[in-house]
């Protein structure tokens, strides 16, 4: 048996990121356009009046066409609370680029990559909304002032933000 801690200085190696796109029972999705995007709506806890999923999701999407992880993937992390429109891309409305689409680009012989979707948390609570959740979280860009959870002012980060100051007229 081998033990690995994680920390910045000792991260993990890419040979265990191979071992488990060979061996785990992860979905395996293809990039091609529109599978990843189907995938996470239809396969992801989603809560259907927000679109927002419930529960993290993990799966590798490969290169269209190759089989094997030796031929490449992306082991892609989806948080909690990510944001998903609809199962497929309006095409008729010309949107941007987005995320899952970058997810979906090609990959390259070989390659190894972790992506991840979706904005962290920034307030989790045991005492949360009537919706039956243990757990309450709140993200930065969907913060329910209702008085129901906590507001961006409530909030206490310690990421080196300084929540604060008032003084900031920068937009943000």
């Amino acid at each position: 048996m081998a033990f690995h801690p994680v920390s910045p200085s000792n991260p993990l190696p890419s040979s265990i990121l191979y071992q488990l796109a060979l061996g785990s029972p992860l979905d395996e999705i293809s990039n091609h356009p529109g599978s990843v995007r189907h995938h996470i709506f239809h396969h992801g806890d989603r809560d259907p009046t927000t679109n927002r999923l419930r529960w993290p999701m993990l799966f590798f999407v490969y290169q269209t066409g190759r089989q094997g992880p030796q031929n490449g993937f992306r082991l892609c992390l989806v948080k909690r609370g990510f944001h998903i429109r609809s199962p497929d891309k309006h095409k008729e409305e010309k949107e941007e680029e987005d995320d899952i689409d970058r997810v979906e680009k090609c990959i390259d012989q070989g390659w190894m990559e972790v992506v991840i979707l979706g904005d962290t948390p920034v307030y989790e609570s045991k005492a949360g909304c009537d919706d039956g959740a243990d757990v309450n979280v709140v993200f930065e860009n969907a913060v329910d002032n209702d008085g129901c959870c906590a507001s961006e002012e409530d909030v206490s980060v310690e990421d080196g933000r300084d929540d604060d100051d008032d003084d900031d007229d920068d937009g943000k």
